[in-house]
């Protein structure tokens, strides 16, 4: 049996992740999320949850656009740092066994979203630390691509792209879109990043893995993918807006933990639609 440690379990990634680790009896799974009063940001909160844990999937961290992150990176960056700080701080003080850390595809390309890629750069190099001065931790890191899914907050002013655009065709009767829909993405749903999470802390391979489809998708085509679940939903394109890189996709190496992306955008899109829809 082992005693399982979820941070930011209530989350898109962490919700999937979740649901999946509960299927095996195996596992005794803890929640720990904001939305239950656990602030991560706080030490000896993260040292009380560690306590008598085997293995820790750390996913909390902040969410926005790359304009929130630009306009108030402060706000994204203090509590990134803290929790990550402590969480590891507290791994090793209460002996965890295994320990998965959340990156981002933004540490590939610091230059764009420059303050979250430095806060999980960050992350990435404490852990690296770690393995110097612990050698016994073991630890992973994985990096998600342009993630979506159906647990997503759709309240949230700063929702990444599919969630925005799902949210923006449910309430309006054309869907507006920043840029001119020609640029590039790599989307990954957040069940197949669950899995590749758990494929990530079974092998524990000494690199970094990047969770991601391997397929590149502009954000036209996501627009129609959308359209294709309304009936006679229009959409206007603004070329003058801001709308990040014109390319960010990065390659998988998921082979190494033989995990690679199963469901596809347009599945993938349908069936946060319908779950939204329901809601």
């Amino acid at each position: 049996m082992k005693n399982i440690l979820v941070t930011g379990a209530r989350g898109m990634i962490g919700t999937e992740l979740v649901e999946l680790l509960i299927k095996d009896n195996d596992n005794v799974v803890t929640l720990a999320d904001l939305k239950d009063g656990y602030d991560l940001t706080d030490y000896e909160t993260c040292k009380f949850l560690c306590e008598d844990i085997d293995e820790v999937y750390h996913l909390v961290g902040g969410k926005g656009s790359p304009r929130m992150t630009n306009l108030k990176p402060l706000d994204f960056m203090f509590p990134m740092l803290q929790c990550d700080t402590n969480m590891i701080r507290a791994a090793i003080e209460c002996k965890v066994k295994k320990f998965l850390y959340t990156s981002s595809i933004a540490v590939l390309n610091p230059q764009t979203d420059k303050y979250p890629a430095w806060a999980k750069m960050t992350g990435e190099t404490l852990l690296e630390a770690t393995k110097i001065q612990y050698p016994w931790f073991k630890s992973v890191v994985v990096r998600p691509s342009n993630c979506y899914g159906k647990f997503d907050n759709f309240s949230n002013i700063n929702a990444m792209v599919i969630t925005s655009l799902i949210n923006n065709a449910f309430n309006n009767d054309v869907i507006e879109v920043w840029g001119d829909g020609s640029e590039i993405r790599d989307f990954v749903n957040a069940k197949d990043v669950a899995k590749g999470m758990i494929k990530a802390m079974d092998v524990m391979p000494d690199r970094a893995i990047n969770l991601c489809s391997g397929k590149e998708t502009t954000i036209k085509e996501v627009v129609e993918a959308i359209q294709c679940c309304f009936v006679a939903k229009g959409a206007h394109y603004n070329p003058t807006q801001s709308s990040g890189d014109k390319k960010r996709v990065m390659i998988t190496n998921g082979d190494l933990i033989g995990w690679k992306a199963e469901i596809n955008i347009e599945d993938g899109i349908k069936e946060v639609i319908e779950y939204y829809a329901k809601r």
